[in-house]
């Protein structure tokens, strides 16, 4: 027995001291991965922002505290920060940043302008690591490489983020309210082109997902009176609050107002209907002379949310959309006129996504709608009523002595999302959308319930609405999301 005993503890002294080598030899072999990985070290600490940890820390602490709560109740999934120096731009910044605490992403893409090197295209930052005060951010490489094969002026131009500011000041704030581990991807454009912030968003929007939160960096108007700065940002501003890139751009080229970081904002605009936004909102906007009491000639800073928020629809809410979309298709159909109603502030005033179908005698008569929640949901149940009547190029337009036998349904869609497996759909509760190459198709949760489909049954009958092949929906080019939709009809 004691021989036994002996042996035992022999054996487990000898097991403990391999755990102990095995745990010294993984230390070594990281720290040896951490000393030979291509580290982007901080450019602008010590002059934008503290150079200590604990300065640093104690800073960004105090901003945070002075933003008493957060606005955004739904889904985050973009910011707008300004990028000056912390003492001039650091509490605007904390508005954003504040609207972070207690969320979690695993990815967050950064995208700014550059301010040293000037090139065709957008460089994505293919370091290891970001370096801090407050300590090493790793870049997602995986998602880096698959954003530079995808075109579109694209590449890895290393002096390009060598120097840059817009980017770096970002990650202290992030390091600091992303509590758990997440991972960058630095993106900076080299000039302001639509076409390059086009070609990014349409790559982004392939890529990104739930987990993922794109954070534009710009400051607004620069070296003007106190006075017409306010002026000119409320310009600009205000044409991002309302998604109207056509007015934004009109207004910078007139010089109405002024972003230094255009491409930026410009593919954030582009992105938020992709990514399902329906309420961009202002949560802080100051200048320089508000900080330093100089208002002879200053800089502007703003702190944007892009959000997805919705309300549930109550009963009295879905008796109005059937009214509105019954007496507009009344009056369209007779007088070809749209008529106005007075809607009040509320759920019908969210931008939501939403499909409107009529039938006659049981059968499909005519069903359009808008996917992307890009209009108020009593004005889209509007546009797709009539369209659904007009414009369905299936069936010949309805016409006025049709109505008193078409009943109107109306579904009013959740955000997209994207299906990383199929086993996450569920028949009944969502619907299909797929995109591959130039070609998409859409069902509604209520069709594959109608026709008694299985899962493998409704991801084919997408593919044929879209006219791929049946298995299409198997390829690595094409993307797949899932949605709900409340359904409601007369």
């Amino acid at each position: 027995m004691e021989m036994n005993y002996v042996k035992g503890h022999e054996e487990q002294k000898g097991k403990g001291l391999f755990k102990v080598l095995l745990a010294v030899m993984s230390l070594l072999t990281i720290m040896a991965v951490m000393a030979f990985s291509d580290v982007r070290k901080p450019a602008v600490a010590g002059m934008f922002y503290p150079e200590t940890k604990a300065e640093l820390s104690k800073q960004i602490k105090h901003f945070l505290d002075n933003v008493k709560y957060r606005k955004v109740k739904g889904e985050l999934i973009a910011l707008i920060v300004p990028h000056a120096g912390y003492d001039y731009s650091g509490q605007v910044a904390a508005y954003a940043y504040k609207e972070l605490e207690g969320r979690r992403f695993k990815r967050v893409i950064l995208i700014g302008p550059s301010h040293h090197v000037t090139f065709d295209g957008i460089s994505v930052g293919e370091f290891d690591y970001y370096e801090t005060p407050l300590g090493r951010v790793e870049v997602d490489r995986d998602f880096a490489n698959k954003l530079v094969k995808s075109g579109g002026k694209i590449s890895f131009i290393r002096a390009a983020h060598l120097r840059e500011h817009s980017l770096e000041v970002q990650l202290p704030f992030l390091q600091t309210v992303l509590r758990k581990e997440f991972k960058i991807v630095p993106l900076i454009f080299g000039n302001s082109s639509f076409k390059n912030s086009q070609n990014l968003a349409i790559s982004l929007a392939k890529l990104v997902d739930e987990d993922t939160l794109i954070v534009c960096s710009t400051d607004w108007s620069h070296y003007h009176d106190y006075e017409t700065a306010k002026k000119m940002d409320r310009k600009g501003i205000d044409a991002v609050l309302q998604g109207d890139i056509a007015s934004f751009a009109e207004m910078l080229e007139k010089g109405e107002c002024e972003a230094c970081g255009v491409p930026a904002v410009i593919t954030t605009m582009l992105l938020a209907d992709s990514l399902g936004v329906n309420k961009i909102q202002l949560l802080k906007y100051a200048n320089s002379g508000d900080v330093t009491g100089d208002r002879s000639k200053v800089v502007g800073y703003a702190a944007i949310a892009f959000a997805y928020e919705s309300s549930p629809l109550s009963d009295e809410e879905k008796k109005e959309l059937l009214m509105i979309a019954r007496k507009t298709l009344e009056s369209y159909l007779s007088k070809k006129k749209v008529p106005e109603f007075k809607v009040p502030k509320g759920t019908l005033m969210e931008r939501r996504g939403a499909f409107v179908t009529l039938t006659k005698d049981g059968k499909l008569r005519g069903c359009i709608g808008y996917i992307q929640p890009i209009k108020p949901l009593a004005e889209a149940v509007q546009d797709m009523a009539i369209a659904a009547a007009t414009r369905d190029t299936r069936f010949p337009s309805v016409i006025r002595s049709e109505l008193p036998e078409i009943e109107i349904e109306i579904s009013v869609l959740s955000k997209l999302q994207k299906v990383n497996n199929i086993d996450e759909i569920k028949i009944g509760r969502d619907g299909l959308y797929i995109i591959k190459g130039l070609r998409s198709g859409l069902l509604l949760p209520q069709v594959a319930t109608d026709w008694g489909w299985d899962r493998k049954q409704f991801l084919e009958e997408v593919c044929y609405k879209a006219g791929l092949p049946k298995d299409a929906w198997k390829d690595e080019d094409t993307i797949l999301y899932r949605f709900s939709a409340d359904v409601f009809h007369e």
